[in-house]
């Protein structure tokens, strides 16, 4: 009895394993795809665009080596598609210009990922990555050392689902363009150093159900036509929302102040930043530069009056003036001098006369001559007596 048992018991079991072979030999097996299971105008014009990454991060164009890159660290393709994610933190390099001579229909690669790399990502992002119309996922985040302004021209990427530039040091404006982002459904902006208004224009992104904004530094109000959209969730800061809110004036006072500097250094180029300056140069360079055609050729001759106008912003320029020994006339008159030469001294007149070695004054012409005169007289007056 205890044998038939036993013989029951590895029947049953035989039967168990047979079954359990025969389910596992006709379930299908997954595999990894490879690149031939691209079409040669997918291989050839994603390979050439992910060259162009490895040769801007060496220590990663070392790893991809060959043809195969379905092989490749940091590579995976899940025929029609190619994933770039998880590359090493102690890769150092920078976002490359996409090449030219591709056809970029034909370049499937939906998702790239550097985020892992952090500081060791560097540089500026490319304009040109508008050429890439079928990426789905581009993340930078917490990339520090990724800077500049963010490109208009990314706004042709049509395929483009989830940005995330969290933690970068982008700075500038958001661009309007961004609107033609057709398929966007997440940007992640949080963290960075933007600036400007939010652009009124993103709510025409039909998708569009996540922004992040915190972080940064905008001005004005979040748009009435954000908040009209349905199930478009913003994050920023409090201040920024309503449409009366705190904010709502910061724009106002970042767009005047450029304008004021803007306008009053176009002549600022000989006098000193005075509100005077910006008037009386022009009046003097309007009436009597062209008076003057010498003024040209005396500047040089007199080198100390590139620093004297510093001082004095009022009077005219020293080479436009005529009395002897002055260093800077009065107003626009080229005869009547405001500062005379360290060697003369200012008389009624407004001319100049220089000090004798003793200290004293020489005599002009004019008195000089009535001395003679009046000498005469006495002497003439004496012979008659």
């Amino acid at each position: 009895m205890a044998q038939c048992v036993r013989r029951l018991v590895l029947a049953a079991t035989l039967a168990a394993a047979v079954a359990l072979l025969l389910c596992t030999s006709s379930a299908p097996v997954a595999r990894a795809a490879g690149t031939g299971d691209f079409t040669a105008a997918q291989r050839t014009n994603t390979l050439a665009v992910l060259q162009a990454f490895g040769r801007a991060i060496p220590k990663l164009g070392e790893k991809w080596a060959g043809n195969d890159f379905c092989s490749w660290e940091a590579v995976l393709c899940n025929a029609p598609d190619v994933y770039v994610s998880g590359i090493s933190p102690t890769y150092a390099g920078t976002l490359p210009e996409m090449p030219v001579n591709v056809d970029y229909r034909h370049v499937v690669i939906k998702q790239l990922d550097f985020s892992e790399m952090g500081p060791g990502l560097s540089g500026t992002l490319p304009a040109s990555w508008h050429s890439m119309t079928s990426l789905e996922s581009l993340s930078i985040e917490k990339c520090e050392s990724i800077s500049g302004s963010v490109p208009p021209e990314w706004g042709s990427m049509t395929s483009l689902s989830v940005l995330n530039l969290r933690g970068t040091g982008i700075s500038g404006t958001l661009p309007p363009q961004w609107s033609g982002m057709s398929k966007a459904r997440s940007l992640q902006l949080q963290d960075c150093d933007l600036s400007g208004s939010l652009p009124s224009s993103w709510s025409a992104i039909p998708m569009l159900a996540s922004v992040s904004l915190n972080g940064n530094k905008f001005c004005g109000c979040v748009p009435d036509s954000w908040d009209q959209k349905a199930g478009l969730v913003v994050d920023i800061e409090d201040k920024h929302k309503g449409s009366d809110c705190l904010a709502a004036k910061d724009c106002t006072t970042t767009t005047t102040k450029p304008s004021a500097t803007t306008a009053t250094t176009p002549n600022l180029t000989n006098f000193p930043p005075t509100p005077r300056t910006t008037t009386e140069p022009l009046t003097t360079t309007s009436t009597e530069a062209p008076a003057e055609p010498t003024t040209t050729t005396e500047a040089p001759a007199e080198p100390t009056t590139t620093a004297t106008p510093t001082n004095t912003p009022t009077p005219a320029p020293e080479t436009e003036c005529e009395v002897d020994g002055c260093e800077v006339c009065e107003g626009d008159s080229a005869a009547r001098c405001a500062r005379c030469r360290e060697d003369y001294f200012l008389t009624d007149e407004k001319t100049c006369l220089k000090h004798n070695d003793g200290g004293v004054a020489a005599v002009s012409s004019g008195v000089a001559a009535a001395a003679v005169v009046c000498v005469a007289v006495l002497f003439s007056v004496g012979l008659a007596a």
